[in-house]
């Protein structure tokens, strides 16, 4: 009796949605058995220069509980700790350029990660997959979850265009000294989440958790230090700058120089891709592959997690015989996405459009009558729920 080929699954990019794939897969084996290889561009996760904090949402906890094995998921309440009491709090605050809070809504603290995800504790057969240093695989399905600039996107999609917002988003992980973090909660808050609307379209967002980490050298003055994800955001028109020019001198006490450093490493590690034949039908794409947003909204990463745990569910239909699960797949992810595409483009476009005096004025008036209007709401609420 002839034994049953394991079909192979590789996974290009080892983000939130490719892992999130990968251990889902390991996790159903005892339901379908595949063969997973998962590549990534860097080798170890401190390799690469971004990074920033992740928001998750209801469905994005939810679905990477399902994603994960249990000996990760009872990890992730650590990983990603509640709030501390009296330090910081959920929520958001929104000022103007001068510090004037604008908007800052009342928030429901969460317990861990579950209350969170609101549940309990190419060729006919398969795809060559050619890597840049020269290596080759072969699989069964091709999985692209290789970010927004995904070459296998390139290739199985090549008339699909990305929409040029004319916004340039800069973000760095920095480790802030609590001298500093103290001056930016008297204006903010202890909130998790902070920006700040400039006048030309601009914007500033801080993520942060107010938990000291370890400094890879000893500070003279002993002081705790805060790990901070800062996104500078502004209309790419603003930018007057040669980018052929020569490498950028940067200068820690010069943001500028150290913005265009950024901008040109982004520039530098995402080189065009060189089109091949594709047996397309085999290819699939998850995350910002298949559908890149803005990070304003904090939509991505959910989504990528999400595109994870249905795909896996998905590939539990495998047969050599039969790959329609992938067209209902992306049936489901489009009808699912769209909407969040949609919804952060159209909040980028407005963070980022250049407002006169007048402008703003009123988009300030609009958000302290909001701010005011969402606070009483909730005040009521709270009164005649505990009445």
């Amino acid at each position: 009796m002839q034994q049953e080929k394991i079909p192979t699954i590789i996974i290009v990019g080892a983000g939130i949605g490719g892992l999130s794939l990968y251990h889902a897969l390991i996790k159903n084996k005892d339901k379908k058995v595949f063969n997973v290889k998962i590549y990534e561009r860097e080798s170890s996760p401190t390799d690469r220069w971004q990074g920033y904090h992740i928001a998750l949402s209801n469905y994005g906890a939810k679905s990477l509980l399902n994603c994960v094995p249990s000996s990760i998921a009872s990890n992730l309440p650590k990983a990603m700790p509640n709030p501390i009491s009296d330090v910081e709090t959920h929520g958001i605050t929104i000022t103007d350029q001068i510090g004037n809070v604008l908007l800052a809504p009342p928030t429901k603290s969460f317990k861990d990660v579950y209350e969170i995800a609101k549940i309990s504790r190419e060729t006919q057969e398969g795809v060559w997959v050619f890597f840049e240093d020269g290596s080759q695989e072969f699989c069964s399905i091709l999985v692209g979850a290789d970010g927004i600039n995904s070459p296998i996107r390139k290739q199985k999609l090549p008339e699909l265009q990305i929409v040029n917002y004319g916004i340039t988003h800069v973000s760095a992980d920095v480790s802030v000294p609590k001298h500093l973090m103290d001056k930016v909660n008297k204006i903010h808050g202890n909130v998790l989440i902070r920006k700040t609307l400039g006048t030309e379209g601009d914007s500033t967002l801080m993520m942060t958790r107010l938990i000291p980490i370890k400094q890879k050298q000893n500070d003279e003055k002993n002081e705790p230090h805060y790990r901070a994800t800062l996104v500078y955001s502004y209309p790419s028109e603003l930018d007057n700058v040669d980018v052929e020019s020569d490498k950028v001198k940067v200068d820690d006490n010069d943001p500028a120089s150290v913005i265009e450093h950024v901008k040109r490493l982004i520039r530098t590690l995402r080189p065009d891709c060189k089109l091949t034949e594709l047996l397309v039908e085999l290819v699939v794409l998850l995350g910002d592959a298949a559908h890149a947003m803005s990070p304003i909204l904090g939509l991505g990463a959910n989504n990528a997690i999400q595109d994870a745990d249905k795909l896996s569910q998905a590939l539990l239909k495998y047969t050599d015989n039969n790959i329609s699960f992938i067209e209902e797949y992306e049936k489901e992810m489009l009808k699912r996405t769209s909407a969040d595409v949609l919804k952060s483009r159209a909040a980028t476009f407005k963070t980022s459009m250049p407002l006169g005096p007048f402008g703003i004025m009123i988009r300030n008036s609009i958000l302290r009558t909001i701010n005011v209007m969402i606070n009483l709401y909730s005040f009521a609420d709270n009164l005649i729920f505990n009445n």
